[in-house]
């Protein structure tokens, strides 16, 4: 999709899903070549992970709260495709709603909204990111929603490996989900806007995946060298957010936690999960245990 300009919004906060380093983002349109435009907060400090001396960088900073402030600076840059990676913690609901009728006024044509998960169910965060991608179709705003299932640095944490040192599996830990690399994420949405017509991205879900895997099977990558603990739910002593963690884990249960689950179906197809992966062509994907070292 040729493009005059790209737009990588901070995040807020880290999660199991639902971000990508803002940092693997900007160096993966810098190494194909590409121009990308990144809004800081005036108080972030991410920015410092960035070079300073690569000409097709340009870092500004904005209050993201404000339309008519994000619509001046991406009418300024003349920016087609505005990619959004804030969270949808501590208000990045919000934001985006701002950030959606900034890039409307400005006249973006592609907005890429922080989705980069699971596809919608009917209820939490991911619900939200639904009812975003309503508002962004209620404006005109044409987005493109990237499902990648979860990150495969989100496996110590979804399991409490971090903070316990055991390996808790929520269940049986049989069925399959989606795992796919930051930077495999962040190279593909590059990619695709700088190879693909507007026509294959305006209004559309892609759905990629690394690998596929169940929790049963990653467990076993460590080799017996952390204990692996079935449960009915993860312990909450010394685990921030546990209850939420143990859902994440129930999402496995259903199918839920594959790209390729139809939340009007109610049901996981194996081949919708990675369709889209042929779009990077004879790119290889990287591995739980490689991005873990395992």
């Amino acid at each position: 999709m040729t493009t005059g300009g790209r737009l990588v919004q901070h995040r807020y906060t880290n999660s199991g899903e639902g971000y990508v380093s803002l940092p693997k983002l900007c160096q993966a349109f810098l190494a194909i070549g590409a121009p990308i435009l990144d809004i800081a907060r005036p108080t972030s400090t991410n920015t410092s992970a960035l070079p300073d001396d690569d000409p097709n960088l340009k870092v500004v900073r904005a209050d993201y709260t404000s339309a008519s402030e994000i619509s001046a600076i991406l009418r300024e840059n003349k920016v087609d495709v505005l990619i959004s990676t804030v969270t949808f913690f501590f208000g990045g609901v919000v934001v985006q709603d701002v950030l959606a009728d900034a890039a409307k006024e400005a006249g973006v044509k592609l907005f890429v909204p922080s989705e980069f998960g699971v596809s919608p169910p009917a209820a939490g965060l991911s619900h939200e990111k639904h009812d975003f991608a309503v508002y962004a179709k209620s404006i005109g705003l044409p987005t493109l929603r990237v499902y990648n299932g979860f990150f495969h640095d989100f496996v110590p944490w979804v399991t409490a490996l971090t903070e316990t040192g055991k390996f808790h599996i929520v269940s049986k830990g049989k069925m399959p989900g989606s795992f796919t690399a930051i930077s495999d994420v962040a190279g593909y949405v590059a990619h695709i806007l700088t190879t693909q017509p507007p026509s294959r991205l305006l209004d559309v879900e892609v759905r990629i995946e690394g690998q596929r895997a169940t929790l049963l099977e990653i467990s076993a990558l460590y080799k017996g060298s952390v204990p692996v603990v079935h449960c009915d739910a993860l312990p909450t002593e010394g685990v921030l957010a546990a209850d939420f963690r143990t859902g994440y884990q129930h999402r496995f249960d259903f199918g839920g936690a594959s790209s390729g689950w139809n939340p009007e179906t109610e049901s996981d197809d194996a081949e919708l999960a990675n369709k889209d992966n042929s779009l990077w062509e004879r790119h290889r994907w990287l591995t739980v245990g490689e991005v873990l070292g395992l």
